[in-house]
């Protein structure tokens, strides 16, 4: 039985109806705020990883490892550049450690030739160099034929002759500069070559380029 003057609301009143967008609103906006974050995570660490700095730090260890491993133990240097003058770096006094802004490397392209007694005579240490060194800042690498037993340096300069120049990293912070080290024991290299190198770009972001590189070959024992 109805009572006179009651009514009954059929649907949702305006406020009910306000209320039901704003809950249904919230889930949805979550989901957007972590599709964007999610997003942008992804954009920035795709741009970490392939920025140039990144990749010059990779050319720079691939490179730098490389050769170190088909090179002469017997027969490489590091330099302190001064002036342009290429001079073998040696330890202070009552250290073992030398430092400097390039390091010289000879080797033989061909790999198999470092195993054939037929191709490695007595004098020849190697067929080929490869000369890391630190211009203003970048970091390249010279590559090539040892001649006579001379390879990039002779007389404290570069040899003028031709050779391939490879830029391996740009950005390198040159308040560091003393990026070459090694161990020298009683006026002979140890074989194995420190890299210690900091690149920072404009934006602002630096990688640390810690490596190093044992050279295997020894030759003439």
């Amino acid at each position: 039985m109805r009572t006179a003057g009651t009514t009954h609301s059929k649907g949702f009143t305006l406020v009910e109806l306000i209320l039901t967008v704003v809950i249904a609103a919230i889930p949805i906006f979550a989901i957007g705020t972590l599709l964007v974050g999610a997003q942008k995570g992804w954009q920035d660490s795709y741009n970490a990883v392939h920025k140039e700095i990144q990749q010059d730090a990779l050319a720079t260890m691939t490179t730098f490892g490389s050769i170190g491993r088909q090179s002469n133990r017997s027969n490489y240097k590091v330099y302190r550049i001064f002036k342009g003058s290429f001079i073998e770096a040696v330890p202070k006094v009552g250290e073992t450690l030398a430092t400097g802004q390039a390091v010289e490397m000879h080797y033989w392209r061909d790999p198999a030739a470092s195993l054939d007694l037929e191709v490695l005579e007595i004098t020849n240490t190697g067929t080929h160099f490869a000369l890391f060194y630190l211009e203003g800042d970048e970091l390249k690498v010279d590559f090539g034929d040892v001649i006579d037993g001379i390879g990039a340096v002779s007389g404290g300069l570069r040899t003028a002759r031709s050779v391939e120049t490879q830029v391996l990293a740009h950005y390198v912070d040159t308040s560091h500069d003393e990026i070459f080290s090694h161990t020298v024991i009683s006026g002979k290299g140890q074989g194995s070559v420190r890299m210690n190198l900091i690149l920072e770009d404009d934006d602002g972001q630096r990688v640390e380029v810690k490596t190093a590189t044992l050279l295997r070959v020894v030759w003439p024992q």
